[in-house]
């Protein structure tokens, strides 16, 4: 798969732009707040409806635009083994005199076609890696979930639907054990959400275990090709695994009364986690600024990794800032693991690390205030 042209419309700092780009890799050149990462973030929230940076989405609509123009259009035309399609997104801010603190409502559609957001994930199939991943070591686990989330709604496409089936069904549980905490209420309405909710938080759990145990073995391939020989292990923490639908009602009464005490649910999907091994040691706590960087570019490119096996065709991959806080040598051996017949944007401040490396004949362009030119020679 890859993207054959991308448009964006008062997305960021970009007011238009139309960019033809060509297979295999590109390599993005620009100054700090120029617009190189906010490029590849307009292709992961096409690819996952979800942006690289936090913050408001009404960010997402270009500051300067005007209150008549208070929306942000992107769209890619993309070329895979099923032939070509357009991945488009509308953001209009509900509020626009208010800027960035305005609501938005976001629109979505498949050639032409309105699509839900949560049917989005997969249609652009695109890997992602930028600098606040490394949070994904030292940070809670709600982002290593996320992470999560959208890798296994790549290659499962079930897995959207019991995943929101889940989360709105534990929205209604907890308002429940609130009422319960405060005195409202009897336990045994607990019985029916209990019954309801077994069957998504199984298969919520499984599909995630199972994806885990598909990507162990890249990731910890890639990282050891990186870091001459360190090991890096993965495992999926749940304190549901391995239960059926029926084993988990029972887990989930015998926990009720604490559940009512907390006014929360204390099991389920929503409390797993991933955990990262460094040699045997909690990578969070022993792990060094490159080495996380390194496990968490190894994460991504297992991803890709399994995508591509499950899928059958190459994800697209977005690299942001790669080649910072890295030597010469691992920069060189990071870039000698980027899949040879994959389309790769990869952004770089310095396009001097190119020298001596795989991606010296990548097509260059270069980025200055939301203007970008291709570079000859």
């Amino acid at each position: 798969m890859r993207v054959a042209q991308l448009h964006l419309a008062n997305f960021r700092n970009y007011r238009r732009l139309t960019l033809d780009l060509p297979p295999g890799p590109s390599v993005i050149v620009g100054g700090n707040g120029q617009g190189k990462t906010n490029l590849l973030d307009a292709l992961h929230i096409l690819a996952s409806a979800q942006s690289l940076r936090p913050g408001p989405e009404a960010a997402w609509v270009r500051f300067e635009a005007p209150a008549a123009e208070g929306f942000a259009r992107l769209r890619a035309r993309i070329t895979s083994d099923s032939g070509p399609a357009d991945v488009e997104m509308i953001v209009a801010r509900t509020r626009p005199d208010d800027g960035e603190a305005s609501g938005v409502r976001r629109r979505a559609r498949v050639d032409g076609v309105v699509t839900r957001l949560a049917d989005l994930p997969g249609r652009l199939l695109a890997v992602s890696f930028a600098p606040a991943d490394l949070n994904l070591w030292t940070g809670a686990p709600s982002g290593r979930r996320r992470w999560l989330d959208l890798a296994v709604a790549q290659v499962e496409p079930a897995y959207t639907a019991h995943l929101t089936t889940y989360e709105n069904l534990l929205t209604r549980r907890n308002a429940l054990l609130r009422r319960l905490q405060g005195g409202l209420g009897r336990p045994t309405e607990l019985e029916f959400w209990d019954d309801r909710i077994s069957e998504p938080a199984v298969a919520v759990t499984r599909a995630r275990a199972a994806y885990v145990a598909r990507v162990r073995a890249p990731v910890n391939l890639g990282f050891e090709a990186m870091q001459g020989g360190a090991r890096l292990d993965l495992a999926y923490r749940a304190a549901g695994l391995g239960l059926d639908a029926q084993g988990y009602r029972i887990a989930l009464n015998q926990r009720r009364n604490r559940d009512i005490q907390r006014g929360t649910s204390s099991l389920g999907p929503h409390r797993d986690d991933l955990e990262a091994r460094l040699d045997g040691r909690p990578l969070a706590h022993v792990g060094s600024r490159g080495q996380l960087r390194l496990a968490a570019l190894a994460l991504k490119l297992g991803q890709h990794t399994v995508a591509r096996d499950r899928r059958g065709e190459q994800p697209v991959l977005l690299l942001d800032d790669i080649a910072a806080e890295l030597d010469p040598a691992h920069r060189r051996l990071l870039i000698d693991q980027l899949p040879e017949k994959a389309q790769s944007l990869v952004t770089t401040a310095d396009a001097a690390f190119l020298r001596d490396t795989a991606l010296r004949p990548a097509a260059r362009y270069r980025v200055v205030a939301g203007e970008i030119e291709r570079i000859h020679g």
